[in-house]
């Protein structure tokens, strides 16, 4: 992307300009310079602005872009495989095709998620990264540069597993040390902050007391955050009480290790305990929750309320395209109420303003962007989204925000701008040639699904075409 950001002008569409937090406003304009919203109010009251690129909005909704704070997209070449099976045999299957990629066809599948989540409105992506490192590229340089060259806000999500779990995975503390140094130095803060990384313990029961210790130390030595998946499932605590030897819970040991806090981002959350939620609240751990892919694999989904109710600061995420099958932040809002109104046998258990807010500003805080994006206002760096409300499923809308929630879709969005830069206009995106992507997708994906051995008969056609 280019140093020097346009100045762009959005004009004659309603303004919500912080979900969940204040209402809306018709007619209104926002001024973007260098990357920077300068101005977001009633069009006529703005300062005068010639603008080098100007964006009619009537009939549309101006909104901050949406933070996606939990993906796997290096995953997601095994989509639609492996629907019907168990969190652990799903793993098994999609292992092999994660081995399969080099830097090339993992770069094209990088991008392939970056794309799709620029299309859904997502303008902020968290990527968790896990395959060998073979040979001399880095799997973590080809989702970066992904992130890079379409123009997403994007963090990594470096994983880390250290025991019991497939050899070629398994890294040494001292590898990881030295990979997340260099990471660090070349990618962090990167495209002016654009790009950002995490540490990412993978599976409780893939690390020793010392990897825990060892990823705390990392993290503050670096100014990282942490990033991990607690308690997904009930399998989760089994394995924790086998591999630990005594019977303690996924949340209780990262409290005993040091890996809980305000710097910590707390994924899936499924089967917690009451003590576990109060742990989490009283260090100020953060959560994200995925409860699309809950019901994917039948796991059970956490009881949003409990959560809410203990004061935590939470985020939603779509899971990785292979878990899902889908990048739709809409989606994780409609079903986050959903399951939580289920749970709870309460219609008010996770309201519209408040998975508007995980959507956006919270969680922009879950990922420690709280004062750079979620919110359209002046001072933040400009990731805005416009969607088209004259549509069918979307009308009437007497209640915007409920149609956001309830109704909407990733692919009524109509523009993206992420950090100052134009990336979406009217549905199409600017920063890479679509069509050829996705020819190079087929084949690409073709070849590392025979590669790796896994039953994919239609994968042939695609890349015979």
């Amino acid at each position: 992307m280019s140093d020097v950001r346009p100045t762009i002008r959005l004009h004659g569409g309603v303004l919500l300009a912080a979900p969940g937090e204040a209402g809306t406003l018709d007619d209104a304009e926002v001024q973007v310079t260098g990357g920077e919203i300068t101005y977001a109010g009633p069009a006529d009251q703005a300062p005068d602005f010639t603008a080098e690129i100007d964006i009619p909005a009537a009939g549309k909704l101006i909104m901050p872009g949406l933070i996606n704070g939990h993906s796997h997209l290096c995953m997601i070449f095994g989509r639609t495989l492996g629907a019907e099976l168990t969190l652990l045999e799903w793993l098994d299957r999609e292992m092999p095709l994660i081995r399969s990629f080099d830097s090339d066809t993992l770069y094209l599948a990088e991008m392939l998620g970056c794309i799709e989540n620029i299309r859904n409105g997502n303008t902020t992506l968290v990527e968790n990264i896990f395959a060998p490192h073979a040979g001399d590229w880095a799997p973590e340089d080809a989702a970066f540069r992904a992130m890079r060259d379409s123009g997403i806000r994007g963090i990594v999500a470096r994983g880390f597993t250290g025991r019991n779990f497939a050899p070629d995975f398994i890294e040494t503390g001292e590898e990881q040390i030295e990979r997340i140094g260099s990471l660090a130095e070349t990618w962090k803060g990167t495209e002016d902050g654009r790009l950002g990384l995490f540490i990412s313990p993978l599976l409780p029961w893939s690390m020793t007391p010392e990897h825990f210790r060892q990823t705390r130390d990392l993290a503050d030595a670096h100014g990282l955050m942490i990033h991990q998946h607690v308690a997904e499932s009930p399998e989760f605590n089994t394995k924790i009480e086998q591999v630990f030897g005594r019977p303690v819970r996924n949340v209780e040991l990262l409290h005993e290790m040091g890996c809980l806090g305000p710097d910590v981002q707390a994924v899936a959350v499924s089967d917690l305990n009451d003590r576990e939620i109060e742990l989490l609240a009283e260090t100020d751990t953060r959560v994200i929750f995925d409860p699309q892919t809950r019901l994917f694999w039948g796991t059970g989904f956490p009881e949003i309320k409990k959560f809410l109710d203990a004061g935590l600061t939470c985020g939603l995420g779509s899971n990785g395209p292979a878990a899902n099958c889908g990048q739709d932040l809409f989606e994780s809002m409609k079903y986050a109420c959903a399951t939580a109104k289920t749970a709870a046998n309460d219609p008010q258990a996770l309201t519209r303003d408040r998975a508007l807010r995980m959507a956006t500003s919270e969680g922009a805080s879950v990922l420690g962007l709280g004062d750079t994006v979620g919110r359209i206002a002046p001072g933040q760096r400009a990731d805005i989204i416009t969607i088209d409300l004259l549509q069918p499923h979307l009308m009437p809308t007497f209640d915007i925000e409920a149609a956001l929630v309830y109704s909407a879709r990733g692919a009524d969005v109509r523009d993206s701008i992420i950090d100052g830069n134009l990336v979406m206009r009217d549905r199409e995106i600017l920063t890479v040639d679509e069509a050829a992507l996705l020819q190079e997708v087929a084949v690409a994906a073709a070849t590392v699904v025979a590669r790796a051995g896994v039953d994919a008969p239609y994968a042939p056609r695609l890349a015979a075409e």
